[in-house]
């Protein structure tokens, strides 16, 4: 196989692992026509057997033909030798952005012959693995600044059709000898899962954290408020029955004081330790 090992600034290092074509299919045949080359786009026949993923699929395929319509503009691959697709297809791949937390990632991408062959007849396919391409690149890592930004080491393999479609990933960190915290997961399960699972409990806990507060916010909003009409009445009747505006000694409220100063107490300590959760998503 050759390896392409293509960087950039700013950019995680994406290896390209291609398999050498056999030399009777390296030639185009341009006299076949999609339509002749095959029956049904695997796309189609993914959604037809997973019809609950329809429309993310149809997501995918129509952001990879918005990167093949803008990069590739109006180049033909019928004529083009298989190696020169292959090279034809990385280019459009580099054209898609990665987030900037992904930057000291590295990515190994890997197309297996037959899935060469299915791309270059099936363009709804290809459309797909660059729509994949450009969700997965677009993903922000929120807690990359947080700590432990050694990056991740991501592997992404396609056959041809979509189910054949696998990515696993590992933290740098871990490789290195550092266990990442995954204790409640199942090592069997999908990598994507798992990374799916992290940032729900994550988003999940974030959503609950900041409900607690505002409910915090809300009580010692009220107590205050209400404080402030008891002044209020007090003032006005004072004036009413004495003609003055002379002020009694505001009884206070131990009840309510001790529950606007506990509010305050946990809204402090959420401000203190909510922004210290972290994650790794991958």
């Amino acid at each position: 196989m050759n390896i392409t090992d293509i960087m950039f600034t700013n950019r995680p290092t994406t290896i390209y692992d291609t398999p050498v074509p056999s030399s009777k299919k390296t030639q185009a045949q341009p006299e076949k026509t999609f339509k002749d080359s095959i029956e049904e786009s695997v796309v189609d026949t993914f959604k037809r057997r997973h019809p609950d993923s329809a429309r993310h699929v149809d997501e995918q395929v129509r952001a990879g033909r918005a990167v093949r319509e803008k990069h590739g503009g109006s180049v033909s691959t019928d004529d083009m030798t298989m190696e020169e697709y292959q090279a034809y297809f990385y280019a459009l791949l580099d054209t898609i952005p990665y987030d900037s937390t992904h930057m000291n990632d590295t990515n190994i991408i890997s197309i297996s012959e037959k899935g060469w062959e299915q791309m270059r007849k099936d363009p709804d396919y290809e459309a797909w693995i660059l729509g994949y391409f450009v969700e997965d690149r677009a993903v922000h890592n929120p807690f990359f600044a947080w700590g432990n930004n050694a990056g991740c080491v991501v592997t992404e393999h396609f056959g041809a059709s979509i189910e054949e479609h696998h990515g696993q990933g590992i933290s740098k960190a871990a490789l290195e000898g550092r266990k990442p915290d995954d204790d409640d997961d199942d090592e069997e399960e999908n990598w994507w899962i798992k990374r799916h699972k992290r940032m729900k409990k994550l988003m999940k806990e974030q959503v609950e954290r900041s409900i607690r507060k505002n409910t915090a916010e809300k009580a010692a909003a009220k107590e205050i408020y209400a404080r402030q009409q008891y002044l209020s009445r007090a003032k006005q009747h004072s004036f009413l029955t004495t003609g003055t505006q002379d002020m009694p000694a505001a009884v206070p409220n131990p009840e309510g004081m001790a529950a606007a100063m506990a509010a305050g107490a946990y809204i402090n300590t959420l401000d203190l330790f909510g922004s210290g959760i972290t994650g790794d998503v991958h």
